[in-house]
């Protein structure tokens, strides 16, 4: 019987015919990697995807189960890599990715890790505005606020540790790596390690619905994060004020970059940002209020 892997990337996937090919073509051709498998969970897929990911140096799950956590989880446990490094389907590594991504952990007190994102070329304004607004530079604070997270579109963790806390929170639809992250912090008093040279580039949604369905659900989750974590998240009256002054700011602001873009003070660029980011505001805090009212189960 061959060595276990020293790395195990896992790949949860649901309908991704048009990505998940140019991912394991990239994941193939790794430079300097350590030796590691790769497992791809599908979800249920039913566009082709499991006739492309049938290959011998692939072992493919099938998780009838929906939800990229529990798709995750899936992968972390049938894992033989001490460390499990996670992609999503519409991510393809840089060809160094995994190791720059691993050597983060030649550093025996690392527990998680994260690497660096780039997007494709921005073809549709849905897009244009994801790239400009930062939504997934790892930097960003759109999301994180005052939690630290490693986004499970580039991370890797060791796997004892991720088991050890229950994997992902299945019960999450999205938002599942902020939770993950906390409570892998909160545990073994880690910190996240970055490693910007770890690049994947990503498929940034294309249409207005696929960017308010993303909003929603980003909205959803962050108020259970709120309910969870009130230490780290007080959620009261001063913060309901926040908000409503910062959608009021957005649809000011789109109105005034809309009349300075008519007198040419303005580029189109500029108004069609100021237009989508007050929509993505509008959506995610609708998302948020969704989720206020119509708690999840919590762990």
């Amino acid at each position: 019987m061959s060595a276990p892997p020293l790395v195990s990337v896992v790949i949860p996937v649901l309908d991704g015919a048009r990505t998940i090919e140019s991912v394991l073509t990239a994941l193939r051709a790794q430079a300097g990697a350590p030796p590691f498998e790769i497992i791809v969970a599908d979800n249920g897929s039913t566009d082709g995807t499991l006739a492309m990911v049938t290959a011998p140096d692939v072992t493919v799950l099938r998780e009838p189960r929906r939800g990229a956590a529990i798709a995750r989880n899936r992968g972390l446990r049938e894992a033989r890599g001490a460390i499990v490094a996670f992609l999503d389907a519409d991510a393809v590594p840089s060809r160094r990715w995994l190791a720059e991504l691993t050597a983060a952990f030649d550093e025996p007190t690392t527990i998680i890790a994260m690497g660096g994102m780039s997007t494709y070329p921005a073809r549709t304004p849905a897009q244009r505005f994801t790239v400009r607004y930062g939504l997934h530079d790892p930097g960003s604070e759109i999301l994180r606020g005052p939690i630290p997270y490693a986004n499970t579109r580039n991370m890797a963790v060791r796997r004892d540790a991720a088991l050890a806390i229950g994997g992902f929170d299945e019960s999450m639809s999205t938002l599942e790596d902020v939770d993950f992250s906390v409570r892998l912090i909160r545990m073994t008093k880690c910190t996240i390690v970055h490693r910007p040279r770890a690049v994947v580039l990503h498929h940034d949604r294309e249409t207005d619905e696929e960017l308010r369905l993303q909003a929603l659900g980003y909205g959803r989750g962050m108020a259970l994060m709120y309910r969870r974590y009130p230490d780290l998240l007080p959620w009261g009256r001063r913060q309901r004020v926040a908000v409503v002054r910062r959608i009021g700011r957005r649809v000011g602001l789109e109105w005034v970059v809309a009349i300075q873009g008519r007198l040419g003070r303005r580029s189109a660029d500029d108004v069609e940002f100021a237009h989508y980011a007050r929509r993505w505001n509008w959506w995610f805090w609708q998302g948020f209020w969704q989720g206020r009212r119509r708690p999840e189960t919590d762990r």
